[in-house]
């Protein structure tokens, strides 16, 4: 099946969100599913012109997977205002989700796996492990990952710190971690989010309440 397209249709009588390069293939279910999960949460997009996220998230109970990449472009809304995302959809069967990460992490440079080999402490995955730990009603809890977010190339280190995360094994080794773990490598705002979500350091701050663990890459 075609890759699915979202993104803002402003030619239109009612402008907003739309798909665009037609749905043929897909059932409504699952064009519900990846409207509902495919673009990351949160508000003031507009900071980050440019800036892309990889949003992963399971489909049909975990046998098949979305897998969303978003850019923040420099389109503008009907009454001007900036933030307006895109967002290009595949659906993989969820045996092939792990290989894809694993390729997807190789691919990046060099200088960011350094960069995640340094910030990935001993006690940075001590904390990880700890979050993804199971809490109340057996469910899983959210590892939030924030750093300052200065340009979208500088955000691959996060990417990669997520990709890394997402893929270890000893996240997997943790009791009744899903085979599918949902991930966003940029999102504004947690809440309704990935199982392990990165956040801009200042978004983090400015959300009373997020427990996020902390990393700073800007003297790589």
């Amino acid at each position: 099946m075609q890759p699915l397209v979202i993104e803002y249709v402003l030619d239109s009588h009612r402008p907003g969100y739309a798909f665009t390069a037609g749905t043929a293939g897909y059932d409504e279910a699952t064009l519900k599913a990846i409207w509902r999960s495919a673009m990351p949460r949160g508000q003031g997009w507009r900071h980050y012109l440019g800036a892309e996220s990889l949003k992963c998230f399971p489909l049909d109970a975990g046998r098949r997977v979305g897998i969303a990449q978003v850019t923040v472009t420099d389109q503008a809304d009907e009454a001007g205002r900036q933030g307006i995302r895109r967002a290009e959809v595949s659906v993989i069967e969820a045996a092939g989700y792990l290989p894809l990460l694993k390729t997807r992490l190789a691919a990046l440079p060099e200088s960011v796996h350094e960069a995640t080999t340094r910030l990935l402490t001993c006690w940075k995955w001590k904390r990880i492990i700890d979050r993804a730990a199971p809490k109340m009603r057996k469910k899983h809890g959210q590892i939030v990952l924030a750093a300052p977010y200065t340009s979208a190339p500088d955000w691959r280190v996060m990417e990669a710190l997520v990709l890394r995360v997402a893929t270890s094994r000893r996240l997997r080794a943790v009791k009744g971690c899903p085979r599918v773990v949902p991930l966003t490598t940029l999102a504004l705002d947690p809440r309704e989010e990935s199982m392990v979500v990165a956040l801009p350091l200042a978004e983090a701050h400015r959300l009373n309440g997020v427990r996020a663990i902390t990393f700073d890459h800007s003297t790589r």
